[in-house]
C-alpha cells in the first residue's frame, strides 16, 4: 500500500474541445498550471469526447494506481523541471430530460480509474446521442439512467453531481425542480457519496441542510482555461490513487478529506437573484419583495443560490453537521496583485510580478494558504503580505455576483495602496503574531446567512453609515440602555440593532453626563474591527477633549497582552516574547513531541480546549495527551513564547494566583464593558468574573443568545443566560429593532426554521 500524502487535487475541468474555452486547454497546460498552483491530482476532463479520448490515450501513460501521467516528450520544459502532476480521468455530462412531466437540466461530473472503462462507456452513450459536438456531451438522458450506465462500466466508476445549486443545470438549482438528490436518481440514490457544491457557495451555507449530511461535498474549478484551475478544489491526506481518492470520498473522513479551497462564495456568478440584462441585482428578501419580478423587463429573475440554500435549508445553526470539514476561502494570487497594482490581470507587469513571487515562493497554494508572513514579505513585499493575511481573515470588500455575472472581490480600500506603510499587526504594540492557517471551520448561523449575506462587504461602510444616521436619534430601548450607570446590567440585543454602537454611547454617556474618570473604563471586544470601530467613535465624540488612550478599549487578546507584558516573569518568560500560531505550535508538535502528521491538528485542537476551558486546566485521562501537553508547553517556555490561547488562559491564572495584583487591577477599572458577551468561553468567562466579582460591580454586558458563532473555540452560551444568575441584582435591557433588516428577510428565514428559541428577546 502506498503510504498516506498531502495532496491538492481539482477534478472539474475542460479540454478546447468543450463550447467557449480556451484553445490552450491541452494536458501540456494543465500540468504547467497545476504545478504553478501547487495541485498534484489533475482531471482531464471531457474523457467522453472521441477526439479528446484520442489526446489521452496517446499522451498519458499509466502512473500511480488508476491514475495517469504525461510522457516525457510531452511536458513543457518549465514543467519538465518539477515533479509530475498525476491525471484522473474525469469528464461532464449534460442531462437533459423530461421527468414527472417537467424538463430537467442537470451536469455530472464522472471520474474512471481505466481508459478501457472509458470506452464502454463512450460505447453506450454514442447510441444515445451525439457524444463528438462538444466536449461536454449534451444527452437526452435521464441522470439516473445515466448513473447506472456507470456503475454497469466498471465496478471502481463513479458519478458525481456537479455544482448542484446553480440555477439553470444542476440536481439542486432553482429550475431545476428537485429538492433533493433521492428525487433525481430515486432506487440508485445510495450509489452518490459526493456532491460537487460549486463555485456560488460555501460550506456553512450547504450545512444548514440536513439532507445534504450523508454527502461528502467537495469543490472542483470547472475550469474552462488552465489558468483557472483551482479556484476551488480539494485537500487530501491519503494514498496518491484512484482508489484512495475514491474510498476518502465515500468515507468522508477528516483524516482522508481534509476539506477544500473555496471561492468567496458572493464572488460566484450566481450568488444573488437578479436580472443581468436590466442590471438588477437583489438578495434574497428583496426578491420577495418584488415577488420574483424584474421591474425593468416584467419578466420572472433568475433565483440565485443564497435564495435556494434558503428555500431548502432546515437548520438554524450549521454547526449542527456533525462532519464539518475545513476550508479556506481565497481569490487567487493575480487577483490580489492586479489590485495592488491597479492593472487588470492580464498586463505584462501582473504577469512579470507573479512569476518573479512563484519562483521564489514554489506554488500559488503554498503562498496563499500556508508560508507565515514575514516569508511571503521577503518574497513578495509588505503589501503583498498585508493582501494574504486579510484574504486568509476573510477581511474582503465583495460585490456579488448574480444571473452568470461574477462577482469582485477587493482586499484594499480604495486609496489605500497608495498610502500604506506598514503591515498591520494583531496588537497595538506591533508585535508580529501569525493567525491559524487552517482554522476550524466557523459555524454560521441562519441570521448570518440572510444578514450578513443581504449585505455584500463591499457595501459594509455604506450599510453602517446608515445604521449610524437612522440611531443617531437613540431609540427608547437604546436611550435606556446608554443611561444605565451604577451596577450591572445586561443588554440583549438582536442582529442589526446596533450593540456595539449602544455599548459606544454608553461609554460617552459615562465620560460626559456621569463624570466618570476615563482611564477607569475597560471595554473588551472580540474582534480588531470592532474595537477599532468603537475607538474612532469615542475619539470622535471627545473631539480632542481627552487623551486618545485614557480608556482601555482592547480584545480579549490584546488585553491578557497588556497583563503579560508586566508579568511575564511569573510564567518563566521575559518581555518581549514570541507569540506562537497555529503554524509554530504545528512544528513544535510534530517536531519535538513526535506527533504523527495527521495527529497534529486534532492535538492542536485538544491543547486549544484545556486553555479556553479555564484554570485550572481540566484534567487529563489520556496519559499520552498529558505527556504531549507537558513537553509543548516546556517548549513554549524554553523559546519564550506564549501561544494565542496563553493570553487569556495565563492572566487568568496570575490574577488567581497574585491576589496583590488583582486588588490592583479591579482598583483601575471601576466600569467593565463586554461586547458579544454570548460569546466568550470558560475562560473569558474567569477573567471578567474575577475582574468583576462582586453583585453590585458595574459591569456592562451586551449580546443576543441566539447568535453565538465561536462554540468550536470553546464558547459557552449559558454565560449570558446565566448573567443574572451571577449578578443577581442586573438591570436587563431588550434592543429588539432591527436597522440592517427588514421584517421581510425575518420571514424569509422562517421558511427554513420555526424561531422557537427567541425568548430571550421577546
Amino acid at each position: 500500500m502506498s503510504k498516506q500524502t498531502k495532496f491538492i487535487a481539482d477534478f472539474h475541468v475542460h479540454s478546447h474541445y468543450s463550447i467557449a474555452t480556451s484553445k490552450d486547454l491541452n494536458l501540456e497546460n494543465l500540468e504547467k498550471w497545476a504545478q504553478l498552483k501547487g495541485i498534484q491530482v489533475v482531471g482531464t476532463g471531457d474523457v467522453i469526447h472521441p477526439g479528446w479520448y484520442d489526446e489521452l490515450k496517446e499522451k498519458l501513460i499509466p502512473d500511480e494506481d488508476g491514475l495517469f501521467r504525461l510522457k516525457d516528450e510531452y511536458r513543457l520544459r518549465e514543467a519538465s523541471e518539477k515533479s509530475f502532476v498525476s491525471f484522473i480521468l474525469s469528464g461532464e455530462i449534460s442531462n437533459i430530460y423530461k421527468k414527472d412531466g417537467s424538463q430537467r437540466k442537470v451536469h455530472n461530473l464522472i471520474l474512471a480509474s481505466s481508459l478501457d472503462t472509458v470506452k464502454n462507456i463512450q460505447v453506450k452513450l454514442k447510441n444515445i446521442g451525439n457524444i463528438y459536438s462538444d466536449g461536454r456531451p449534451i444527452l437526452g438522458l435521464d441522470s439516473k439512467d445515466l448513473l447506472e450506465i456507470i456503475l454497469e462500466a466498471g465496478d471502481d466508476a463513479v458519478l458525481i453531481p456537479a455544482h448542484i445549486w446553480t440555477p439553470w443545470f444542476s440536481v439542486l438549482g432553482s429550475k431545476s425542480g428537485f429538492c433533493c438528490i433521492e428525487e433525481c436518481f430515486e432506487d440508485l440514490t445510495s450509489y452518490i457519496f459526493a456532491l460537487e457544491t460549486g463555485l456560488s457557495s460555501d460550506p456553512p451555507m450547504n450545512w444548514l441542510c440536513s439532507f445534504l449530511d450523508n454527502y461528502t461535498l467537495i469543490s472542483n474549478s470547472d475550469a474552462h482555461s488552465p489558468e483557472k484551475l483551482g479556484r476551488e478544489a480539494n485537500l487530501f491526506f491519503t494514498e496518491l490513487s484512484y482508489k484512495g481518492i475514491i474510498e476518502a470520498l465515500k468515507s468522508g473522513d477528516k483524516d482522508k478529506f481534509s476539506g477544500t479551497i473555496e471561492f468567496f462564495p458572493e464572488e460566484g456568478k450566481y450568488h444573488f437573484d437578479g436580472h443581468r440584462k436590466c442590471g438588477i441585482s437583489w438578495t434574497p428578501e428583496q426578491t420577495i419583495r418584488h415577488k420574483g419580478i424584474c421591474p425593468v423587463c416584467g419578466k420572472k429573475v433568475t433565483v440565485g443560490v443564497l435564495n435556494r440554500v434558503v428555500q431548502l435549508a432546515d437548520r438554524k445553526d450549521s454547526h449542527e453537521r456533525q462532519n464539518r470539514h475545513s476550508f479556506y476561502s481565497i481569490t487567487s494570487l493575480k487577483s490580489l496583485l492586479a489590485e495592488i497594482k491597479g492593472v487588470g490581470q492580464k498586463t505584462k507587469g501582473v504577469q512579470y510580478l507573479y512569476e518573479s513571487i512563484i519562483k521564489k515562493g514554489g506554488s500559488e497554494f503554498s503562498i496563499l494558504l500556508e508560508y507565515p508572513y514575514d516569508r511571503i514579505e521577503e518574497i513578495g513585499g509588505e503589501i503583498v503580505a498585508e493582501g494574504i493575511r486579510r484574504l486568509r481573515n476573510r477581511e474582503v470588500y465583495i460585490k456579488a455576483g448574480f444571473d452568470g455575472e461574477f462577482g469582485a472581490v477587493k482586499v484594499f480600500k480604495p486609496g489605500e495602496i497608495k498610502h500604506f506603510s506598514s503591515q498591520t499587526s494583531l496588537f497595538k504594540d506591533g508585535l508580529h503574531v501569525y493567525p491559524p492557517q487552517k482554522r476550524e471551520v466557523r459555524p454560521q448561523t441562519r441570521d448570518e446567512l440572510l444578514f450578513e449575506r443581504n449585505f455584500p462587504r463591499e457595501e459594509k461602510g455604506r450599510e453602517e453609515a446608515l445604521i449610524q444616521n437612522k440611531i443617531q436619534n437613540l431609540n427608547i430601548q437604546q436611550e435606556e440602555a446608554k443611561n444605565h450607570f451604577l451596577g450591572p446590567c445586561l443588554i440583549l440585543a438582536g442582529p442589526g440593532t446596533g450593540k456595539t454602537f449602544t455599548l459606544t454611547m454608553r461609554i460617552i454617556n459615562l465620560v460626559l453626563e456621569r463624570s466618570v474618570d476615563p482611564s477607569s473604563i475597560l471595554a473588551i471586544t472580540f474582534t480588531r474591527r470592532a474595537k477599532e470601530e468603537m475607538e474612532k467613535r469615542i475619539h470622535m465624540a471627545f473631539a480632542g477633549e481627552i487623551p486618545p488612550d485614557s480608556i482601555s478599549i482592547a480584545t480579549f487578546h490584546s488585553f491578557g497582552l497588556s497583563i503579560l507584558k508586566r508579568y511575564a516573569g511569573n510564567f518563566g518568560r521575559k518581555y518581549p516574547f514570541s507569540i506562537f500560531g497555529e503554524d509554530e505550535t504545528g512544528y513544535i508538535l510534530r517536531s519535538f513531541s513526535g506527533v504523527a502528521e495527521k495527529e497534529v491538528e486534532d492535538i492542536q485542537h485538544k491543547i486549544s480546549r484545556v486553555k479556553n476551558s479555564g484554570f485550572p486546566p481540566i484534567s487529563f485521562e489520556d496519559k499520552k495527551f498529558s505527556q504531549i501537553y507537558e513537553d509543548y508547553e516546556m517548549i513554549l517556555k524554553r523559546e519564550n513564547a506564549f501561544d494565542l490561547d496563553d493570553l487569556v488562559f495565563y492572566p487568568v491564572r496570575l490574577f488567581l494566583e497574585r491576589a496583590d495584583v488583582i486588588k490592583s487591577y479591579r482598583s483601575s477599572y471601576k466600569f467593565i464593558c463586554i461586547d458579544e458577551y454570548q460569546d466568550i468561553n470558560k475562560a473569558q468567562y474567569q477573567l471578567i468574573r474575577i475582574l468583576a466579582p462582586d453583585r453590585d460591580a458595574n459591569i456592562c454586558v451586551i449580546g443576543d443568545p441566539d447568535q453565538a458563532i465561536y462554540a468550536f473555540r470553546g464558547a459557552n452560551i449559558e454565560f449570558i443566560r446565566n448573567f443574572q444568575t451571577d449578578y443577581p441584582d442586573a438591570k436587563v435591557y431588550k434592543m429588539k429593532k432591527s436597522y440592517r433588516c427588514s421584517n421581510i428577510i425575518l420571514k424569509a428565514a422562517s421558511q427554513i426554521i420555526d424561531n422557537e428559541d427567541n425568548l430571550h428577546l421577546t
